[in-house]
């Protein structure tokens, strides 16, 4: 798998087709395959290693230029004048954890000592996926391009009936001989696609790697937010937040979700992060954290008054609009208007009328709907409000 790791999965990862999942990878193995592009065009070497290089073939340096081609055009996608990334050892670690993730539910894995071969296997992966933040915002966009389509990933398993028996295979294309002369020798295939991380999803074994892979690169996570594994956390999604144009693309991503869906699992998460619900690793629920987040919160709401609702129909609130947001914002908005008014919105104008008309109708649900809620939101906005002098 390792001479054959960028052309047999990190290109069809990024540019889709079959992921060919081998043998698990450990960090010496990664070392290995960097050293075996070491000198080749495209490749980002960041120290030299004891390893030994992997013997490459020519194929495998040639899918390093499709590849970069490939992650530039999932990086125009966000940022339009976006360079081809390099092929730097930190996104081979990241390829590999996500393979080794893979790994996991090998049917090759199953069978007596499976127990204790998912553990070595998720542990190299834990390591390999241990990146930390991502400390610019190329850099975020850079791993993004390598990742983003994970949800996308299905496992093929095929059911071959045949005259004496069946068999399965999982993730597998059957032998052609097991499905030769298919009239003669009775032959069926039946074909089932799982989702990967929706259907199957990942052993609990193999958590901590996941996690760890999501922390090294939460643009997916902020882009998705509706997703179920792992829960969106803010501690991880602040990374790339805090840089406005992946700001603007995580909001405009809400919008097209839909503002009360995308709002509400943004407002879960807050509740969580505040109350130190989140894994360790990411940022930590600072006022200044709080601030950003009720207000990045009061921003979804601002841009689907100004480019959905129509403004004189916003006394009335969307169908779809959980709980929790206007919990939330109604709390900010008691505490601190300043956490929830826009800085250059004038109150005065049609858009401030129908924004300071949201807000209202908000704080008419909440006290009819959910005023339990409230306290524990009031001390959310009180905790983004006390240390910021």
């Amino acid at each position: 798998m390792a001479r054959r790791f960028v052309s047999e999965f990190l290109l069809p990862l990024v540019k889709g087709g079959a992921l060919h999942v081998g043998r698990p990878l450990g960090t010496r193995a990664v070392e290995r395959i960097a050293a075996g592009l070491a000198s080749a065009p495209g490749f980002m070497a960041e120290e030299s290693h004891s390893a030994s290089a992997v013997e490459l073939p020519p194929p495998e340096l040639d899918a390093l230029g499709e590849l970069a081609r490939q992650r530039r055009q999932r990086m125009t996608e966000l940022l339009p004048v976006a360079e081809a990334p390099p092929l730097d050892e930190v996104a081979l670690r990241l390829g590999a954890a996500v393979h080794n993730l893979l790994a996991l539910g090998h049917p090759e894995i199953a069978g007596r000592g499976a127990e204790a071969r998912q553990e070595r296997i998720a542990a190299a992966a834990t390591l390999l996926a241990s990146a930390g933040p991502p400390r610019s915002m190329s850099e975020a966009v850079s791993r993004h391009s390598l990742l983003s389509r994970l949800p996308e990933i299905v496992r093929s398993d095929r059911t071959v009936h045949f005259w004496v028996g069946r068999r399965n295979f999982v993730g597998r294309v059957p032998p052609r001989r097991l499905t030769a002369l298919p009239k003669l020798r009775n032959v069926r295939v039946d074909l089932v696609r799982r989702s990967w991380l929706r259907e199957i999803g990942i052993p609990a074994v193999g958590r901590a790697a996941f996690l760890a892979l999501n922390l090294a690169s939460p643009l997916g996570e902020a882009l998705d937010p509706l997703r179920l594994e792992p829960p969106l956390a803010w501690s991880r999604i602040l990374a790339v937040l805090r840089f406005p144009a992946l700001c603007r693309a995580v909001a405009g991503r809400a919008l097209e979700l839909g503002v009360g869906p995308a709002g509400e699992a943004f407002a879960d998460a807050l509740f969580r992060f505040a109350s130190l619900q989140e894994p360790a690793g990411g940022m930590a629920a600072s006022a200044e954290a709080l601030r950003f987040a009720i207000r990045f919160l009061a921003h979804l709401i601002w841009i689907d008054l100004l480019f959905r609702a129509p403004p004189a129909a916003t006394a009335e609130l969307p169908r779809e609009l959980g709980s929790e947001l206007a919990v939330i914002l109604t709390a900010a908005a008691r505490t601190a208007p300043e956490l929830v008014w826009p800085p250059d919105l004038p109150r005065s104008g049609e858009l401030g009328r129908a924004f300071a008309s949201r807000l209202e109708a908000m704080a008419a649900h909440v006290a009819a709907q959910n005023p339990a809620r409230l306290d524990a939101a009031l001390g959310i906005a009180a905790l983004a409000c006390e240390r910021a002098a």
